[in-house]
């Protein structure tokens, strides 16, 4: 193949022509291009950042929307052996003095000992029942006392039998625990044998022994006496969960259970300024800087706009709480102009000491609360297949249409690049051919006799 140079018939530079003319169509297009991709990032980097930010605020709202949480009690048992506690709303503010007399203990039964836990016992099944709930485990002939400890515990049926194997001086044996204390929960086994004896001689009638009996717990509160079947009770005083852990009688614990007016004042604030960092991001995102006329990501947008105009709606309404309208300035949580919150904490602790229920019933009624009100305005935004999705997903497809826009525009640059260096070629063969023909005619011309040559 012949090699070919460009401008060598013009005297032109032809790569330079066409790559001037290329570029002054490219150029100009190529920033559209670039300003529009730079535009719709700035716009999925912000709807990020919304979305962040609407999370951080359910964090928030978290707190407020149950009850439980927002209302919450401390509980003192001070460096107590014998006894740890827990509250709920419900539990009234006082003090309390406990005895531990007695820990419930769970039922426990044994079989007879065998000299080689890996050896076969017998063949049938075994029928285990605890406080008249039953189940039946199959015994295969091969079946040793691990097996059998195995299948008991793997059971589906199972109705709370833990099934241990325990090796001392005199053998190894079965142990069978039930996994509930008191009383009610005592363990029964029945062996029936398809071949020999074996199960029965393991664990039928005498052959299966008591280890441990099952007794209540024994506690006294304020001087009065309560029994129970676990070591977890609930209720000796109302909204108090007790969790005994060792027994003395002559052991005093204190019990002492108090409003937790710092939470409450705490998950208020945090709530205050959650709502006014998602304010202050939703400003920042939408903002137009006059100044430097530069406009941010979402400044404009509709979504945005919108979830605004509901936050600062729906925190000026007031909920029904028990038949008084309540709204966040009725218990100290002010808006000033720009729509920020601020927490009046004179008016605040004055509320909690004296009316709690308005507080709780604001944030955390079912459905009118301020708090799930809120967050259900948030789940709608952030949710998968919410509306930051599908506005991400509209971003996502103005990208790749971008994409497919650039390729085409390459395409048609790589065209025009070809054509302009074939016309151009062209017009450079044509120019070539001409300067060689008036070569040649002055060449010829010069040659004629009686011309003199300036050469």
């Amino acid at each position: 193949m012949a090699l070919t140079a460009t401008g060598i018939g013009s005297g032109l530079d032809i790569n330079t022509i066409v790559g001037v003319l290329v570029d002054a169509e490219k150029v100009p297009k190529e920033a559209i291009f670039d300003q529009k991709e730079a535009t719709i990032d700035a716009k999925v980097s912000a709807i990020g950042t919304l979305k962040s930010v609407l999370s951080s605020f359910q964090d928030a709202l978290e707190k407020l929307k149950d009850g439980g949480s927002l209302n919450q009690r401390t509980v003192s048992t001070g460096d107590s052996l014998y006894l740890s506690a827990t509250a709920d709303k419900t539990a009234t503010t006082g003090s309390y003095n406990i005895q531990v007399e007695q820990l419930a203990t769970a039922h426990k039964v044994a079989g007879a000992f065998t000299a080689d836990k890996t050896a076969a016992v017998g063949e049938g099944s075994l029928d285990f029942t605890v406080n008249g709930e039953s189940f039946t485990v199959d015994v295969g002939a091969t079946d040793s006392l691990e097996d059998i400890a195995k299948n008991i515990n793997d059971s589906s049926e199972n109705v709370g039998v833990t099934a241990t194997i325990v090796t001392t001086n005199s053998g190894s044996r079965l142990v069978l625990s039930s996994d509930t204390e008191g009383p009610d929960n005592q363990i029964t086994v029945g062996a029936t044998d398809t071949a020999g004896t074996g199960l029965n001689d393991m664990f039928g009638g005498t052959n299966l022994t008591e280890v441990q009996a099952a007794q209540e717990s024994i506690i006294h509160v304020d001087g009065q006496q309560l029994n129970s079947q676990t070591n977890e009770i609930t209720g000796a005083i109302a909204g108090v969960t007790l969790n005994l852990t060792d027994a003395d009688v002559n052991k005093t614990t204190t019990l002492k259970i108090e409003q937790d007016d710092e939470a409450v004042k705490e998950n208020v604030q945090g709530f205050v300024d959650a709502y006014n960092s998602l304010m202050s991001s939703i400003d920042k995102l939408s903002s137009y800087d006059a100044e430097k006329e530069e406009a941010a990501a979402l400044q404009g947008d509709s979504m945005i706009r919108s979830l605004e105009s509901q936050m600062r709606n729906m925190i000026s309404t007031r909920v029904d709480v028990d038949g008084t309208s309540v709204a966040l300035y009725d218990i100290g949580i002010e808006a000033d102009r720009y729509g920020k919150l601020s927490v009046d904490s004179a008016k605040l602790d004055e509320v909690i000491k004296n009316d709690m229920a308005s507080i709780e019933g604001l944030f955390a009624t079912e459905t009118t609360g301020l708090a799930n009100r809120l967050d259900e305005l948030s789940e709608g935004y952030v949710k998968t297949g919410g509306l930051i999705d599908s506005r991400n997903n509209a971003y996502t497809s103005d990208k790749k249409r971008l994409d497919s826009d650039r390729e085409a525009f390459a395409l048609k640059m790589e065209m025009l690049e070809a054509r302009l260096f074939k016309q151009f070629n062209a017009m450079d063969l044509v120019v070539g051919q001409l300067n060689q023909q008036a070569s040649g005619i002055v060449n010829g011309l010069n040659s004629l006799p009686g011309v003199i040559s300036n050469s």
